[in-house]
């Protein structure tokens, strides 16, 4: 049972969730059978304890006395499965999608026949549309649900329906656009990254159709539109200007989720002219990292993820804005994931030193950090390896060169990162054999990195073979 799919979804339940589902399988409305009730206060009680898990000591503690029936235990672990999975789903209804929850009432009165009480739930719901603050795909979909229902309701009473078409065809079309925006603009970054071909002409010409209409100027069509011109010709720079126009503008009217994507969007345009050699889009891509913090917009559930952490740094270090780099690492430390916090903190406060430089510190930090992420260990092992070299640490530096040989050959993942750190751990092994004053060698070696088209640290290696 340890590896059971109702184990691992078990695992996901947060505490307010176990004492949800307590009620909820206690229902009679949603459950009658007394097993799933005790195999769910058994689970409850012993989730963390991995021998207790068993499905002979569950079915134990569930059935004292009986022998063991595995088909039963199946069947109770299958119902409670399901139960869960109902549960997941009404929360989400609650939480997330409240107005979604009397959307579905409405329809329930309209076929019900009761039209006064339909007309007073619909325009509630109107009232709560408008007064909301943003003006999201989300706004614009449940928009559109809205003038579906109004537009059902007009048909069965009127059987022409016509009354609301107009603004069921606007809310239809906003969001159909809006929506379709922002997915070409997810497959722009796609293709460029697998180099798969996709076919954006319905996105030209819905936008030449609905020009100068007012759906076109709503803020998701025109964030996202504007989005979608930057990713499509990245070389026109004034597109890439009129986007950040527009996202200045219009920000606030996106939830915060959706105002992250829009952010992480004009990010990746920067970090596409970066790949290009264009490196004033350092200062560009620092200043969309910084105002997303500044404005709360980079967080999930409240958390940064380790990945955006070390992005921002590693743009303020190129900036060399020493100051705020390290009080950034202070500031936001605390909204870290808790279980991988001071490890991350850690590894770039490393870089924060290594950078600065200041080896010692560096050295100091990453011999106390464990990692589970692989690109963060390779890192580590890379920055170690430049310490270890510009130290004349040569004996540190053979071991690590080794232990990192034998890293790579272990982890089956790596993809073009193993060429890439294969290619630092032979060049620096020729580089530890040269002679001081062997320059005929030394040029032979320099011209060897030169050409070799995967090579991590490849500056770095031809300065050294230049000193």
């Amino acid at each position: 049972m340890q590896k059971s799919n109702l184990i691992r979804l078990f695992r996901s339940l947060t505490k307010r969730d176990i004492r949800e589902l307590r009620k909820f399988v206690r229902s009679p409305y949603f459950n009658q059978r007394e097993d799933v009730v005790r195999l769910f206060d058994y689970l409850a009680g012993v989730i963390e304890e991995e021998e207790a898990l068993g499905k002979g000591r569950a079915f134990a503690a569930i059935w004292p006395g009986q022998p063991y029936d595995d088909e039963l235990m199946r069947l109770v672990m299958h119902f409670l499965q399901k139960h869960i999975k109902r549960y997941l789903a009404w929360s989400h209804l609650e939480e997330e999608e409240p107005s979604f929850l009397q959307l579905q009432l409405c329809k329930a009165l309209r076929r019900r026949g009761q039209d006064k009480q339909h007309q007073k739930e619909l325009s509630a719901l109107r009232r709560k549309q408008q007064q909301q603050p943003f003006r999201s795909v989300d706004y614009h979909y449940y928009d559109y649900r809205l003038h579906l229902e109004q537009h059902e309701y007009n048909l069965r009473r009127r059987r022409s329906g016509g009354k609301n078409l107009q603004e069921l065809a606007d809310a239809l079309t906003t969001f159909y656009l809006s929506d379709l925006l922002r997915y070409s603009c997810t497959i722009l970054i796609a293709q460029k990254l697998s180099r798969q071909e996709y076919n954006l002409e319905m996105v030209e010409g819905m936008m030449q159709l609905v020009k100068g209409m007012p759906v076109a100027l709503a803020p998701a069509v025109q964030v996202y539109y504007q989005a979608y011109l930057a990713l499509a010709v990245p070389e026109e720079e004034k597109r890439f200007i009129r986007l950040t126009e527009m996202m200045e503008r219009h920000w606030a009217a996106f939830p915060p989720d959706e105002a992250h994507d829009i952010y992480l969007l004009a990010i990746n345009y920067c970090i596409r002219r970066l790949n290009q050699g264009e490196r004033q889009y350092i200062r560009e891509a620092f200043e969309l990292y910084r105002k997303g913090l500044e404005r709360k917009l980079l967080f999930r559930q409240g958390e940064l993820s380790k990945f955006t952490y070390n992005n921002v740094l590693m743009l303020a270090i190129a900036l060399e804005e020493w100051e705020w780099s390290e009080a950034f690492l202070e500031t936001f430390k605390s909204y870290l994931p808790a279980r991988e916090r001071e490890n991350i903190y850690r590894y770039n406060q490393a870089i924060y030193y290594f950078s600065k430089p200041d080896y010692g510190r560096a050295m100091e930090l990453l011999q106390r950090v464990t990692f589970r992420d692989v690109l963060y260990n390779l890192n580590a092992r890379r920055m170690l390896l430049r310490i270890y070299y510009e130290l004349g640490e040569y004996d540190a530096l053979n071991s690590l060169l080794d232990s990192f040989a034998t890293y790579l050959r272990r982890q089956n993942e790596l993809g073009y990162h193993r060429e890439h750190y294969a290619n630092l751990i032979y060049f620096v092994r020729r580089l530890l054999n040269l002679g001081r004053h062997d320059n005929a060698e030394r040029q032979r070696l320099y011209r060897k990195v030169q050409q070799t088209e995967s090579v991590a640290e490849r500056d770095w290696l031809l300065k050294q073979l230049n000193n």
